[in-house]
């Protein structure tokens, strides 16, 4: 993988910088919350993220990809599961300021192991990137510590997006409307993720 860092370094950039469920949580949370209030999140994200890409090295990925059952059942645990999350930034915009409750690190630990884009992408960096030559556990940890490290960047650049959001909109209909759109993207890109 050290032969073509440079490349696995830009997949990284483009799968972890743009539009997904993680990505599109932290905005909504962001813009709900605050920044400093969905670090609990973040954590949990970035380390659900870390396991999945150890899981993925150590072979699941290859379960996954050639058991239809194993997809079909990780398909359907996880449009439930974002329908949950995006049930959740919508309630955060129905009650009052004093009720809302951000994110827990579970909520972000749950969400890269349920989310597809974050299986298809390890699966497509890994089967691209590896080299089968190298030795397994350094191959691992540059895989896995470049992968958490844009998930870091780039969640915490969406989440502060979303709290300087919050802080422009001042109206309660403004950020509904903006939550709105950002739960229909989420649940809009993991159906994509999973169906294409």
């Amino acid at each position: 993988m050290q032969e073509n860092y440079w490349a696995f370094l830009l997949f990284v950039i483009v799968m972890t910088g743009t539009p997904g469920p993680g990505n599109l949580a932290m905005l909504a949370l962001g813009q709900s919350v605050g920044f400093k209030k969905s670090i609990p999140f973040l954590i949990g994200m970035v380390t659900g993220g870390v396991f999945v890409g150890v899981l993925i090295c150590m072979g699941l990925g290859e379960l996954y990809m050639t058991s239809p059952r194993t997809a079909s059942v990780f398909k359907i645990i996880s449009i439930m599961y974002i329908l949950y999350l995006a049930w959740k930034v919508m309630m955060m915009n129905v009650k009052p300021p004093e009720e809302v409750r951000p994110f827990t690190v579970y909520d972000g630990l749950m969400l890269h192991p349920l989310n597809p884009k974050n299986w298809a992408m390890n699966i497509s960096a890994f089967s691209q990137f590896a080299d089968p030559t190298a030795p397994r556990l350094f191959e691992i940890s540059i895989f896995v510590l470049t992968f958490g490290c844009g998930a870091l960047l780039f969640h915490s650049l969406w989440g502060y997006a979303g709290s300087s959001l919050l802080r422009l909109l001042r109206t309660r209909t403004l950020r509904l409307c903006i939550n709105s759109s950002m739960v229909v993207l989420m649940v809009g890109a993991t159906l994509y993720a999973l169906y294409k």
